[in-house]
Formats: structure tokens, C-alpha cells, sequence
């Protein structure tokens, strides 16, 4: 039985950029849940910058990962978790607050990123299980078995079409920078 984790948007937007949704959820044989407000907020992902440096919008789809059953979009469909919605859209947007409820309330693991909704997570849900999306990246690449040249472009497809940049404190930011400076991926 799969594993299943909620997903916020930027996550969702992350693990889109890899262009490897599918067979990350079949590796870790997990199931992401989202909110239906998180999942509205899944618009666009990014192209390298051409020669100009611009870079172009693509429309982004969470179809491939619904259709193999690696995404579930779920509503705020009972009183515990309309609850704690409630409480934690008093400190988060609403996407934010409404995958904090679904992951607290349902008792899941929360892949998110973002500093604040993670310290609510954590002050509403003391005992949650946070994940950030270098972790699940590096963990699907080992159990994926992916050589080197993979592995990079991983990490080029997330940081150009997920705009991703490692928060402050993400304990394997070192690990991606080195990433992406073996694959010749400019960051700042």
C-alpha cells in the first residue's frame, strides 16, 4: 500500500519540474494528497533562459500523476478539517493553511518547503511529519538508481522549471548547489 504524503502547491509545482512526477510516486511508492485549494494554485512552471535571458511560462498539469493514481485532490470535507483550516488560515494563506489541516488532520507527513508553514504545522501538529522537497528528490534518485547525468538533470529541471531555490535552512542545499554547479547551472 502506498505511502501517502500531502503536497502543497510549491511542492507540487517542484515535483513537476522534474518531469519525472510519475515515476518519483511509483519509486517511493507514495501517494500525494493536496487540497483542491492548494492544487488551484498549480499554474505554471519555467524554461531556461534563452540567449536573451528571458525565460517563457508553460502551462503545468498535475493529469499524469492523477491518472496514475499518485495524486488525489481532496476537499475540506469535514468538521475537524474545516477546524483546523480555520486555525491555521488565521497565520497561512488558504492553500497553505488547507494542506496543514489535511496532513495534521489526517495524520500524513507534509512535503512543503516554506519556513512559516512549517512552524504552524508544527505549533498546531506537534507531532507532524515534515518533508522538503530535497529530500524526497534525493531519496526518489537513490531509490531510482539514476546515473550522474540524470541526477543533473534533475536538478536543472528543478531549479529552471520550478524556479526552485533550497530555503535558508534546508539541510541539503549544499547537496543540490553542488548539483546543479557539476551540471553548469548558473545560481546566484
Amino acid at each position: 500500500m502506498a505511502r501517502r504524503t500531502v503536497v502543497d502547491a510549491c511542492c507540487t509545482l517542484n515535483l513537476l519540474a522534474t518531469g519525472r512526477e510519475v515515476a518519483i510516486a511509483n519509486a517511493l511508492d507514495v501517494e500525494f494528497v493536496t487540497s483542491d485549494l492548494a492544487h488551484a494554485e498549480v499554474l505554471y512552471l519555467h524554461s531556461p533562459p534563452d540567449e536573451e535571458g528571458v525565460r517563457q511560462k508553460k502551462r503545468a498539469s498535475t493529469a499524469p500523476l492523477r491518472d496514475a493514481g499518485r495524486l488525489t485532490v481532496r476537499p475540506l470535507d469535514t468538521g475537524a478539517l474545516v477546524d483546523a483550516f480555520v486555525a491555521c488560515s488565521a497565520r497561512l494563506r488558504d492553500a497553505d493553511a488547507s494542506c496543514v489541516a489535511l496532513a495534521g488532520v489526517l495524520g500524513l507527513p507534509l512535503l512543503t518547503d516554506d519556513a512559516k508553514e512549517r512552524k504552524v504545522a508544527l505549533a498546531e501538529f506537534p507531532k507532524i511529519e515534515l518533508v522538503s522537497t530535497l529530500e524526497l528528490i534525493r531519496d526518489a534518485i537513490s531509490a531510482m538508481g539514476l546515473p550522474e547525468p540524470e541526477v543533473l538533470r534533475i536538478a536543472h529541471d528543478l531549479r529552471w522549471r520550478g524556479n526552485f531555490a533550497p530555503p535558508k535552512r534546508e539541510p541539503l542545499a549544499t547537496w543540490y548547489l553542488d548539483l546543479l554547479r557539476r551540471g553548469g547551472v548558473p545560481f546566484p
